[in-house]
């Protein structure tokens, strides 16, 4: 597997900005902001007021567009610059209030608590050990409000074994297209993804640029303990968007932590 480079791993959504809403265009947004809104519906306390959202890795901010557009007060985190300069386009046509600052998930600083926190997209995959996870969740706890919800999905074991794996894969959209190699550890749980862009600059002519991700496996258990040492009073897994168990096939758990 190829050595681990974290000058790779900073720049990883830096060009990927000119290309996301393009090829992220199947995901169902729509759908995303209902799941999230009926658990937190369901697990918040009836006390719990106030619509204000604290989104973690929020890239282009598709995500909170559409909570802006259902009346709540929405705070974006990332540490892509590019990727914030389209989520500010975004929320500058809507309508309420919104911030939106460049920071790191492990050294987020709002100044604010919040009924409710999202980390969306397996953004939390991205942190490539425990200790960084932990930080991460820390920063999470002292920005949520007594018995305020946090919500985040990741990877699953299945999906990094059986659908990441060693595997290759490409797709071509109307401006854009990628060739997406991955090279899976199973000793470490560490995945490094090389994703080749090319993007419509003019007529047929493309531009190519160069991306590599690393993401790492996190067992649910991990999750669950290293919520608990944090603080945590309450901890769920479910299966993506349904309210049941995770099964061992699924490709996306959703974890639920309440303060």
């Amino acid at each position: 597997m190829p050595l681990f480079d974290e000058r790779d791993h900073q720049l990883a959504y830096h060009d990927f900005a000119l290309v996301y809403d393009e090829m992220m265009q199947g995901i169902d947004y729509p759908s995303w902001v209902d799941y999230v809104l009926k658990l937190y519906e369901k697990y918040a306390p009836p006390e719990m007021a106030g619509t204000a959202i604290l989104d973690l890795a929020c890239g282009t901010g598709s995500f909170l567009a559409l909570l802006q557009e259902k009346g709540w007060q929405v705070t974006g985190v990332d540490r892509s610059p590019s990727m914030l300069a389209l989520a500010d386009e975004k929320l500058r046509a809507g309508k309420g209030p919104y911030r939106l600052l460049e920071q790191d998930l492990r050294r987020v600083e709002v100044g604010e608590k919040f009924p409710l926190i999202t980390c969306l997209c397996d953004s939390l995959n991205y942190l490539l050990s425990p200790h960084h996870l932990r930080e991460a969740l820390e920063r999470v706890y002292e920005h949520l409000l007594p018995g305020g919800v946090f919500i985040a999905d990741l990877n699953s074991p299945f999906k990094f074994r059986e659908i990441l794996g060693d595997n290759t894969y490409t797709a071509v959209f109307e401006n854009s297209a990628y060739i997406w190699v991955n090279f899976f550890d199973p000793a470490s749980g560490r995945c490094r993804m090389e994703l080749d862009f090319f993007q419509r600059y003019q007529g047929e002519l493309f531009r190519h640029f160069k991306e590599v991700h690393w993401q790492q496996l996190y067992q649910p258990e991990e999750i669950e303990e290293l919520a608990t040492k944090v603080g945590f009073s309450f901890v769920e897994s479910f299966g993506a968007f349904t309210f049941q168990p995770a099964t061992p096939t699924d490709e996306r758990i959703f974890y639920l932590l309440s303060r």
